[in-house]
């Protein structure tokens, strides 16, 4: 992906909020703090509020309805109760889908009136409210994200997993001996990373009862629980990525064979011939 416009506009010179017509992120809008978090119950729940929305009067008291109908309706069992949960985030479809929110003013219906203001965070949000990925990955990491997910529902799982994505990435730089270059990659290279960024969906041996969506706008300490040993002589980045993993400690071995096996193909993928 060539660089933004926006990048010189945000910190650490990297955007990753809305970049694509099928990529963008919702997690600092609580998007992922639901119960289920299956893509096609997510996706049924944003077209609904799209759909519901559009014939909502753009007036305060009527916003301010269509927002209590809502939590009525789908309820209020978020996995982690301090980290608010919008039901003003809905689909944008203009030439392909993606998250983005129902009131901000080049939305759908708004007519360039900025109604954000009437959210849970309230108007300043997007101009203040950046998730850590910004200030603690580094930018080519941030860039290969950016580049090799191309789904919005895995993006916003994804990108604002910095500890998880520097210790994946990190450990195929480390294979490779030299640094990932977004601009370099093939399809098939960007395949490969993709791929292994995916675990963070897939993990067969992760804790089922932590919650997957990362709940970085808490005020008490974010950083995972830790259910691994740290072992002496064990490599600190399979460690770490297996720990961001919540990877359940009768799997360790298992766990730490698959990665393994996944790091090395993923470099064999884009070490030169």
């Amino acid at each position: 992906m060539p660089t933004l416009p926006e990048d010189e506009l945000v910190r650490g010179q990297v955007y990753l909020c809305q970049t694509g017509p099928c990529v963008s992120c919702g997690s600092c809008c609580g998007l992922y703090n639901m119960a289920d978090l299956s893509r096609e119950r997510l996706r049924g729940i944003l077209a609904e509020r799209t759909h519901v929305f559009a014939g909502v009067p753009r007036a305060i008291d009527a916003i301010l309805a269509f927002e209590h109908e809502r939590m009525r309706v789908e309820g209020a069992d978020a996995p982690i109760a301090d980290f608010h949960h919008c039901v003003f985030v809905g689909l944008i479809q203009d030439g392909g889908e993606r998250v983005g929110c129902l009131l901000h003013p080049l939305a759908s219906g708004n007519g360039g009136i900025d109604w954000r203001g009437l959210s849970f965070y309230g108007g300043a949000a997007c101009k203040h409210f950046f998730c850590p990925s910004y200030d603690h990955l580094p930018a080519r990491f941030k860039r290969i994200a950016r580049e090799v997910l191309d789904d919005w529902y895995e993006y916003g799982l994804i990108i604002p997993e910095h500890r998880f994505l520097e210790a994946a990435l990190g450990a195929v730089e480390s294979r490779l001996g030299f640094p990932l270059d977004a601009d370099a990659l093939t399809p098939e290279q960007k395949a490969a990373l993709a791929e292994l960024l995916r675990l963070k969906l897939r993990w067969p041996f992760r804790d089922a009862k932590r919650a997957l969506a990362w709940n970085f706008f808490s005020t008490r300490d974010t950083k995972r629980a830790a259910l691994l040993e740290n072992k002496p002589g064990e490599d600190p980045q399979i460690h770490q990525l297996l720990h961001e993993l919540d990877t359940l400690p009768e799997h360790a071995q298992a766990a730490q064979k698959q990665v393994n096996e996944l790091l090395s193909r993923v470099a064999t993928s884009i070490r030169p011939k």
